[in-house]
């Protein structure tokens, strides 16, 4: 049988025609997402009349087909949605890390590729090198340029524009529900952020990055959680969808199939998990996703208008100001990072921190989960597309080429999508970016010919080689930027193919180091090292707890470590966004808040005033102050690793890989950190040469917040008789252990 190959080989013109049909086509994902950044001016520029008048003769050319529902676009859907899932669970999925890593470096990759043809008033990219007067000019700009499109916006709608959105409250409750797989996740960007093995000279950065995220998780109160908040919406005009943490989420039949939405919360949940690793990418993704966006103010006014509350993003609007807000406070980050990369490490290290920052901050800007309506679809135009300087030389070759098949009929029968080589090749059609963009998105389906991401596995490329039957089509140097830009190319599944990650894929990872770090089964030599000589015959209430004992003096080597460590203990019950609206994880955000020195909360969240505020020292500043009291250079030991390779504590390691699990060792982590907290009630009341009047003052204050919000986790537990087992468990292997700690 002859290969589809053979049928476009008999002329050098039909040659060509192939070459032009397969290179003219663009990734859908980088033409996607020029298209969101192209629409963003709100406005719409139409095509030539003779253009359009002749593609509406011409069998409906102007129709976009397929649209998301291609063999490529359902296998990297799948691929996705399988992924989300995994990592809203990932001590279940250990071994998809590696995946997440890879898949991670190709977003990065082709947000950074794509972003190249941004006009440089919108990319952030014009700022060559880092200045605090630069970076806020830059914001400046971007927040004045956004003010101006919602002025336009609403100049249109008093003019009696429609809503630019959705057209029904139909289309709405549509929407709502496609962006909801980037709303569950909405803050976990930071959700591994500000852990215990941070350098310790990074606390008060880790520090406001963490207040935004207290605040996108309502500052421990249900009721202003964002993600709960969402729900709740969600719940009213689409009940019975299953939530982000199920694997039904994801099911087709939900028809939840805008690919762009799932990159977009893959990004935010990916980053998220190497913060050792991508901090720099980290701060700038949260520099550009607290801007505000002309998306939230159309929905806050859109949704109103078909009776649908928009509270959620009127929320958004108000806290992600400039001034006091989330786009403040993430400003400020970036501008101390900075400062302590260009101090610590000097100029060279801040310049490539900065480039790294601007790759994060174009991530976010490059999957931003906008999704557009059905009916919006049909008014978008695309003669404003942006092209990357290479997809420009790529058009320059082919269309240099185009003219040498002008006016020749291609007789193959080939389709490319659900048209004919000759259909889409019409040369009156092709002035149209539009249907450009319908051509484009066939041919990125095209896999018998190209390998996204892969020339040297790309059926074409291997055609244009010496015994390809192609070979001399193009000169040397066409040839090359056509492998680059093939190269270039993302490609999902690619990215998450690998070795088998079934192995243990933490065998040579130091917990200290990296992060996160899963032992296979950690729970077993934690409780052979770590066991009470008493071990619980029977469970007790909060309110009878065993007494804790401890000695009048420290044992330095052993208490140090054990105070620097501990606090992970609860650290990871936030980590993930959708598995914080529940009482338990509620409280949790609030007995970290105290841990980490932040203010108590109140009826309005803090903003940059827990930025600002003064002596608002936690668990690790007062421990670093310990540090210094005995005589401990923090140069000498600028980590929780340091300190741990100076005064080795197995049960501090041990705490770190259980702290990593929640849900599995939810009750053991809640009875360990009461133990710690009695242990911080106990020195801040008592007469140790530990801790400055001040610091004991803190620290008073620290332990009663702390045991205040441990009892309601306590008795939350109580339904689940196993838990609470365990959490009485924890409770005397942490007392244990911290007794070993002091001398009489």
């Amino acid at each position: 049988m002859m290969s589809p190959l053979l049928e476009w080989i008999p002329t050098f013109a039909s040659i060509v025609t192939v070459v032009i049909v397969i290179f003219l086509g663009q990734y859908r994902s980088n033409i996607r997402l020029r298209t969101i950044w192209a629409s963003s001016s709100d406005t719409c520029v139409s095509t030539s009349d003779s253009i359009r008048e002749y593609a509406e003769k011409t069998s409906g050319k102007w129709e976009v087909h397929n649209k998301g529902n291609n063999e490529v676009d359902m296998e990297e859907l799948k691929a996705l949605k399988q992924l989300y899932y995994q990592l809203h669970s990932l001590e279940k999925f250990p071994e998809v890390l590696p995946q997440a890593k890879r898949l991670l470096l190709s977003l990065l990759k082709e947000t950074s590729e794509a972003a190249q043809a941004l006009p440089e008033h919108e990319n952030i990219l014009s700022v060559q090198s880092f200045s605090r007067p630069g970076l806020e000019e830059f914001q400046r700009k971007r927040d004045n340029n956004i003010g101006k499109k919602w002025e336009q916006y609403n100049l249109r709608r008093k003019k009696g524009g429609p809503r630019e959105l959705f057209g029904d409250r139909e289309e709405a409750i549509w929407w709502l529900k496609q962006i909801a797989p980037v709303k569950y996740v909405d803050g976990a960007w930071l959700g591994h952020i500000g852990k215990v093995t941070a350098p310790f000279a990074l606390r008060k950065i880790m520090k406001g990055a963490w207040q935004i995220l207290s605040e996108e998780l309502g500052d421990g109160d249900l009721g202003k959680n964002h993600v709960h908040l969402y729900h709740k919406l969600l719940e009213t005009v689409a009940p019975g969808l299953p939530t982000a943490e199920m694997v039904d989420f994801g099911h087709p039949r939900h028809r939840l199939d805008e690919i762009s939405v799932w990159k977009s919360a893959m990004a935010q949940l990916l980053i998220s998990l190497f913060p050792r690793e991508f901090l720099p990418e980290i701060l700038g993704f949260n520099l550009h996703f607290e801007a505000i966006s002309m998306d939230t103010l159309k929905a806050g006014k859109e949704l109103r208008e078909v009776g649908i509350d928009p509270y959620y993003f009127i929320l958004h609007i108000s806290i992600d100001n400039a001034d006091c807000g989330h786009s403040a406070i993430a400003i400020e980050v970036v501008c101390e990072y900075m400062d302590y990369i260009n101090r610590s490490e000097g100029e060279e290290s801040a310049q490539k921190a900065w480039k790294r920052l601007q790759a994060g901050y174009l991530l976010s800007l490059g999957l931003p989960g906008a999704v557009v309506c059905p009916s919006r679809r049909k008014q978008m135009d695309s003669s404003n597309v942006i092209l990357s300087p290479t997809e420009m030389e790529v058009m320059r070759i082919f269309k240099a080429k185009a003219q040498v098949v002008h006016g020749i009929h291609c007789s193959s029968r080939v389709k490319i999508g659900s048209r004919s080589i000759a259909d889409w090749l019409d040369p009156v059609a092709l002035e149209s970016k539009k249907w450009q963009i319908g051509l484009l998105n066939a041919l990125s389906c095209s896999k018998y010919w190209i390998r996204r991401g892969d020339s040297s596995k790309s059926r074409f490329i291997q055609e244009l080689q010496w015994n390809g039957r192609m070979f001399g089509s193009f000169t040397q140097d066409e040839y090359d930027i056509l492998r680059g830009w093939i190269d270039n190319l993302p490609n999902i599944s690619l990215a998450l193919e690998g070795p088998d990650t079934r192995q243990n894929i933490d065998e040579d990872n130091d917990i200290l180091s990296e992060y996160p770090v899963f032992q296979p089964s950690p729970s077993a030599s934690f409780s052979e090292t770590s066991t009470s000589p008493n071990p619980a015959t029977s469970l007790f209430s909060f309110e009878s707890l065993p007494p804790l004992e401890i000695g009048n003096h420290p044992v330095v080597e052993i208490f140090l470590p054990l105070w620097l460590s501990h606090p992970c203990l609860l650290q990871a019950f936030v980590s993930v966004p959708f598995r914080t609206k529940n009482k338990l994880a509620c409280t949790i955000v609030k007995i970290l808040r105290a841990q980490g020195g932040f203010d108590i909360e109140q009826e309005c969240v803090a903003g940059m005033g827990e930025v600002r505020r003064p002596n608002s020292l936690g668990l690790v500043g007062i421990g670093m102050n310990l540090m210094a009291q005995h005589s401990v250079s923090l140069a000498a030991l600028p980590s929780l690793k340091h300190v741990l390779q100076a005064w080795p504590s197995e049960f501090a390691v041990q705490m770190l890989h259980i702290s990593i699990r929640p849900m599995e060792y939810k009750g053991l982590l809640v009875g360990m950190a009461t133990a710690f907290a009695m242990m911080h009630f106990i020195i801040a009341r008592a007469e140790l040469p530990l801790l400055s009047a001040q610091d004991q003052s803190t620290l008073q204050k620290i332990a009663q917040r702390e045991l205040e919000g441990l009892e309601l986790c306590w008795k939350e537990l109580e339904s689940d008789r196993k838990a609470y087992a365990e959490c009485c468990k924890g409770y005397l292997i942490a007392r244990y252990e911290i007794k070993k700690g002091f001398q009489s």
